[in-house]
């Protein structure tokens, strides 16, 4: 009985899940819709909370053609929006994603996003881990 606790620590061990990114993930929302749009934007908060640094890579989501990690720059005194490739996350940090900020960028909208509806994300990190979200719908201020 010792040999297969052994064998199934081991195996354990060996498995994706002993290499899943340790994040949590919080205050996940959407803008609503802006009508004549097919573009949306996600906000949330991921916090470190491994004893590792982690990468978040991209984002994917059901309701979107394609989801993309994006922020605002200043550039040459205009805000601009690029994508990010790789957002590197050290041990105990934070990064909140909002208006002007970090954000995940969805283009091809499938149905226009409305208050209160529940939208899935999934987030992307370079250790080849997936964790899925649900982001709520919220009105534009």
């Amino acid at each position: 009985m010792k040999r297969f606790g052994w064998i199934a620590a081991m195996l354990w061990l060996a498995s994706p899940w002993a290499l899943a990114a340790d994040v949590e993930i919080s205050n996940a929302w959407i803008k609503e819709s802006i009508p004549g749009t097919e573009n949306g934007a996600g906000y949330l908060t991921l916090t470190n909370v491994g004893t590792t640094a982690i990468t978040l890579t991209g984002a994917a989501t059901e309701a979107a053609r394609a989801a993309e990690i994006h922020e605002h720059v200043m550039n040459d005194g205009m805000m601009r929006m690029r994508r990010v490739p790789e957002l590197a996350i050290d041990v105990g940090e934070t990064v909140i994603f909002r208006p002007g900020s970090f954000h995940v960028m969805m283009f091809g909208v499938k149905e226009p996003f409305q208050v209160g509806q529940e939208i899935g994300l999934e987030l992307i990190f370079s250790d080849g881990d997936r964790k899925a979200v649900t982001a709520e719908v919220r009105a534009i201020e």
